[in-house]
């Protein structure tokens, strides 16, 4: 079963996507219902060698005393989900502008909690947590930036692919997925009864 987020984490989803949204999640995750997201696929090595545009940006793995200065990110995720970043099984990425961080890249070696246990993770990948850029920084090719940096480091350990999951209907991801040139792998369907959970997945180009 999906672990239950802290009551924090529940209230910041409640805030950034709506009642409608939040309650339709919590009952198709923990009740009944269905779930479906577009799969991807990023090739890590067509970053190696791409030039790093300038811009006064300091790019790097976060640091413990960053945390405190990740006020920033509060409207987008929980302290207590940024202090787990840090662990042995994510590789947390920061762009800094003026000594405080302004976006974040996280790859890790777990899945997202809802296709784990159907989607697996081959020791070449990782899995596309989240990414994000204050608002007034967008646009800016800041993401792009954080690929190209984090890139050398996580191929140096093996890695080459990063998968990620998108909800179907968030607009602003399928635009960024398109935008980097991102392989559609298919789509991946959780769907859930009281006492049973079974996935389905759709390799149908879009």
């Amino acid at each position: 079963m999906s672990p239950i987020p802290s009551l924090r984490e529940m209230l910041l989803y409640l805030r950034n996507n709506g009642a409608r949204r939040s309650a339709a999640k919590f009952v198709a995750r923990y009740l009944a219902g269905r779930q479906r997201w577009n799969m991807t696929c990023e090739d890590l090595t067509r970053h190696l060698g791409a030039p790093l545009p300038a811009g006064g940006y300091e790019l790097r793995f976060a640091r413990p005393a960053d945390l405190a200065l990740m006020d920033a990110f509060a409207r987008r995720m929980a302290p207590e989900i940024l202090r787990a970043w840090y662990g042995p099984d994510y590789f947390f990425f920061l762009a800094l502008k003026d000594g405080r961080p302004v976006a974040y890249r996280c790859l890790s070696r777990r899945l997202h909690p809802g296709v784990a246990g159907f989607v697996r993770l081959r020791r070449h990948q990782l899995f596309m947590v989240d990414e994000f850029t204050v608002p007034a920084l967008r646009r800016r090719g800041l993401s792009r930036r954080l690929a190209i940096a984090m890139t050398p480091a996580l191929v140096a350990r093996g890695y080459r692919e990063v998968l990620g999951v998108h909800r179907l209907d968030n607009d602003d991801t399928v635009a960024a997925v398109r935008a980097k040139g991102l392989e559609w792998l298919g789509v991946v369907a959780r769907f859930r009864l009281p006492w049973r959970v079974w996935f389905a997945f759709d390799p149908s180009p879009r």
